[in-house]
Formats: C-alpha cells, sequence, structure tokens
C-alpha cells in the first residue's frame, strides 16, 4: 500500500482545538491601524501554535496545475517515503507535506531537482513568512552548475565560498569533492526567483558561467524567471 495519507487540515494543527492556551501578559496586542481593528500576538503564542509544523514543507508545480491525486502518486514514487506522510491542497496550486520521519524530509528538501511532467518541482521548508496568494514561491531551492571551473580550485570549502556569490548554499554534489565529474561542479542554492538571476561570476578576475537546473524558463537577457530570453520584452 501506498504510503501517502490523505488531505487533513488536522494533521497540520499544532494543538487540539479544544486545548486550552494560557494567554499572558502582553501576549495579545489589539490595536487599530488606518482605521482598521489589529490584533498581534506575541512569538510564544506564535511557537505554540505552530509546534505541529516540523517537517512540513511546500510545494508547488511551476508552468501548470496539477490535480491532489496526480501529485500525491508522483511524489510518492519520487521519494519513497519510510513512514506515511499527509498532503493538504491550498490554494493558488501550493501544497502542504508533512513527514513523520525528519529524514523524508530531508531527502525531499536537499536532493532532487524534482521535475513533474517537464516542470520543475519547487520544494522550501514551510515558515510563517509564507504566503500562498503569491503567484510563484519567491525563494526555492535549485542545482546550479559551474562548468569548465579550473580544477585548482576543486576544495569543498573554496567551492561553497564561490556557490555564496549566488545565494546560501544548501547542499554540495559529492563527486565535487572527490573531482569524480572532473571540470564539473554542481550544489544546491536558494534562488529569488523575484530578482534577476546571476548568470555568470568572476573568480580571480576570470569569468565563469553560472548554469541553473532545471529552471527551463530563465531568461537570462533580464535574468528573470518566467520566459525565455527569445521572449524577453
Amino acid at each position: 500500500d501506498k504510503l501517502v495519507g490523505h488531505s487533513s487540515k488536522d494533521v497540520f494543527n499544532s494543538s487540539e482545538e479544544n486545548e486550552v492556551i494560557v494567554i499572558l501578559e502582553g501576549d495579545i496586542q489589539k490595536t487599530v491601524v488606518n482605521g482598521m481593528p489589529s490584533i498581534t500576538f506575541s512569538d510564544r503564542i506564535h511557537q505554540i501554535l505552530i509546534q505541529g509544523m516540523n517537517n512540513t514543507v511546500i510545494l508547488k508545480l511551476l508552468g501548470r496545475n496539477i490535480g491532489f491525486s496526480i501529485l500525491q502518486n508522483k511524489i510518492y514514487n519520487m521519494w519513497r517515503p519510510s513512514t506515511p506522510l499527509h498532503m493538504m491542497d491550498i490554494k493558488n496550486g501550493y501544497f502542504l507535506i508533512k513527514f513523520q520521519n525528519k529524514l523524508d524530509c530531508e531527502k525531499a528538501l536537499s536532493e532532487g531537482p524534482w521535475t513533474i511532467f517537464g516542470k520543475y518541482l519547487t520544494v522550501q521548508p514551510w515558515t510563517m513568512a509564507f504566503d500562498p496568494t503569491q503567484a510563484y514561491p519567491s525563494v526555492v531551492m535549485a542545482w546550479i552548475r559551474f562548468l569548465a571551473l579550473p580544477n585548482y580550485l576543486y576544495n569543498r570549502k573554496v567551492i561553497t565560498e564561490i556557490g555564496k556569490l549566488i545565494r546560501k548554499v544548501v547542499k554540495l554534489d559529492m563527486n565535487t569533492d572527490s573531482r569524480a565529474r572532473g571540470h564539473f561542479a554542481r550544489m544546491v542554492v536558494y534562488v529569488n526567483l523575484e530578482k534577476p538571476l546571476v548568470s555568470q561570476i568572476l573568480i580571480n578576475g576570470r569569468s565563469q558561467k553560472v548554469e541553473y537546473e532545471p529552471l527551463y524558463t530563465i531568461c537570462f537577457h533580464c535574468g528573470r524567471y518566467s520566459h525565455v530570453e527569445n521572449l524577453c520584452t
């Protein structure tokens, strides 16, 4: 039987609906902002409410809509989770996936790239800053390559520092460190899709091309996601 669970909002709740939360002084602030009633909860209350969101990731298939059941089957076949996971669809094509096993969650976040029907499946950790009204995630993790990188630079710490020129490095391809790939460095970095993408960098004054995979609809003319260069206006 498949281990993927059914959609269940209860699974994503950190506490039972009837659980009594002790409200301390300063935990709630009520004001009026520009004529609009406003309520703000303290960090302590937030931490209580989000306890159950550990090992939860946000999925979205870029460039194509996908149904709940189809995505459920696809991610099961890709990830083969060791324990049942739970999935819930939310607005704008986003899905929440909650893992019971931390290693399964780390695999989904750091391995890949994950593609379905030739489209890039974004996988990012759930945070309180997540906004499902956005058309696509502003920050995703993606594999990048440095082709024809000089051989003397093949050192884990050195390549990590080079990768940081793009953005925070999440993971290195282990073959990179062993030089098994020759003049080829590969790593996972965070990519901000709302900002121009870095298409090349300078290493000791030498130009180095940056290749993104599998963000196929990247325009290196304007550096933005959502169209290719020959369609750039």
